[in-house]
């Protein structure tokens, strides 16, 4: 049995796939080289997929009056993650994070009293139209962009099953979205269940993901479903991590809002953990930056342990 590792990127803007891709590679061969070298040869030998659907984002924003400089931005990547190369393990930590430049979790707050305060489709919906209009975009039903973005998924996720391998999906931000509704559509709709429902993806990790808001789960592929055809039923295992003060996830824990897929035959196990991503960029605390969560050394122990 092979080992395939499927990668799927965030929202907002992003640089082209020659650019992304090294650079999720890097932060996570690093993490890897970093903590556990004699890892390196089993995770170059597993077969890696990128989920790039950046064009398909970036035309959108852009046809909102959003601008994009790819050639600053790219700078700026590349300068985060030569930053994060600077420490060591035992750094990502609170005293670290609390002494970054720029650090305010006055979003997250916000993201938070939306979630308490308001009516379900109240401050939270605002908030998210607000920072993250590609997330709204993604649920518009009168537009292509979910099914484009999902289209990008299936592909890869298909081939991996059609080897059956194991699989170890590892996506970040308006990826984890991405992923839950591919998966849900791979368990039970008749494009894809007769031939991969009793297929599975061995490992899920989602990085800096809303899928704990209520907002979201509202618009998730099986929301309206009866029982537990609600839930995607082909996830092993899943392992949730939220960076502090990282307002896409601000509310940092889907065990409680998924635990019946805990009770699924077979059951999906959840776990959430709660790290500090010390991203920086602009001169400012980043703490929802992809690099930052996957250099993490809490990610790396993850991938370390499912490489075996």
């Amino acid at each position: 049995m092979g080992r395939t590792i499927i990668f799927v990127h965030g929202r907002d803007f992003k640089p082209a796939r020659s650019a992304l891709w090294p650079l999720w590679m890097n932060a996570l061969r690093h993490g890897l080289e970093r903590d556990h070298p004699g890892h390196m040869r089993k995770f170059d030998k597993a077969i890696k997929q990128f989920v790039y659907f950046g064009d398909i984002s970036n035309q959108f924003l852009r046809s909102t009056g959003k601008t994009y400089d790819e050639k600053k931005d790219v700078a700026s990547r590349r300068q985060t993650l030569d930053d994060l190369r600077q420490y060591s393990r035992h750094q990502f930590n609170k005293r670290t994070y609390n002494k970054l430049p720029g650090k305010d979790a006055f979003k997250e707050f916000l993201a938070d009293a939306g979630s308490i305060l308001t009516s379900p489709i109240g401050l939270t919906e605002l908030l998210i139209t607000t920072v993250a209009e590609d997330l709204r975009e993604y649920w518009n039903f009168d537009s292509e962009f979910g099914s484009m973005v999902r289209g990008r998924m299936s592909d890869p996720l298909k081939q991996a099953m059609n080897r059956n391998d194991k699989i170890l999906v590892v996506s970040h931000s308006l990826g984890t979205m991405i992923a839950y509704d591919t998966f849900w559509k791979f368990s039970h709709t008749s494009e894809y269940r007769t031939r991969y429902s009793s297929k599975e993806i061995d490992l899920w990790l989602t990085l800096g993901s809303p899928l704990a808001d209520n907002t979201v789960q509202r618009k998730l592929k099986g929301a309206r479903a009866d029982g537990l055809r609600r839930y995607p039923h082909n996830v092993k295992r899943w392992i949730n991590f939220a960076a502090e003060d990282d307002y896409i996830s601000h509310d940092s824990t889907v065990g409680n809002d998924f635990r019946k897929m805990q009770t699924l035959r077979p059951p999906t196990r959840i776990e959430d953990r709660k790290i500090y991503n010390l991203a920086v960029r602009s001169d400012k605390s980043n703490p929802h930056h992809g690099c930052g969560y996957l250099v993490h050394p809490a990610v790396v122990k993850i991938v370390t342990d499912w490489l075996g």
